[in-house]
């Protein structure tokens, strides 16, 4: 009786490390480009608010997607965003536009504010996704000035040659966000 416990502790044990082994899953999350270099502008701006960033439903599942086909998106098994995408690439523009305008009155919009903002920002992401041999990424967005209501919108798109890995296409999703955030930056630079 003993042996067969022993012998059956054993195999659940190779089963659970063989399963564990498996089923590994790896995180990614997006950050600036390792050589970006933020254009300084010369003037500061007033209290900015960035509205948290709105994504496409795919974005928002936690796993990182790459498009088959005109209508069918694949989850890369185990491969996982470390982060809420939304709230992290809301950070990742305020955290630009805080380098880009030398200036740390910028903050997650509406909290995060102790006094009203006086420039708005919303972006809305269409489509963000690996298909084929690139990486697309489809937005808008515009700056209210909110006490002129003064406003500046602007369509967006771009596309970054990436490979199949899950690496790859992070790493040119990094360059397709961190092109939209300078686009973002010259449109902030008209206020």
């Amino acid at each position: 009786m003993m042996i067969r416990d022993r012998w059956y502790g054993i195999f659940l044990a190779g089963l659970l490390l063989f399963v564990s082994g498996c089923g590994s899953s790896r995180y990614f999350m997006l950050t600036e480009p390792p050589a970006t270099t933020h254009q300084r502008y010369s003037h500061k701006l007033p209290v900015v608010g960035v509205e948290k960033i709105s994504l496409p439903e795919y974005m928002k599942q936690g796993k990182v997607a790459r498009q088959i086909s005109s209508t069918q998106i694949d989850y890369l098994d185990n491969d996982n965003w470390l982060e809420d995408m939304e709230e992290s690439l809301t950070k990742q523009l305020i955290v630009t536009i805080q380098k880009s305008f030398d200036t740390p009155s910028v903050y997650a919009y509406p909290w995060g504010l102790s006094k009203q903002a006086t420039i708005k920002v919303q972006v809305r992401i269409n489509k963000f996704i690996a298909q084929g041999a690139y990486v697309y990424l489809d937005a808008n967005y515009e700056i209210t000035h909110m006490k002129s209501g003064r406003k500046y919108s602007q369509l967006f798109s771009t596309k970054v040659a990436t490979k199949e890995d899950t690496q790859s296409i992070v790493s040119s999703m990094n360059i397709a966000f961190s092109r939209l955030s300078k686009s973002i930056m010259g449109g902030l630079n008209r206020f």
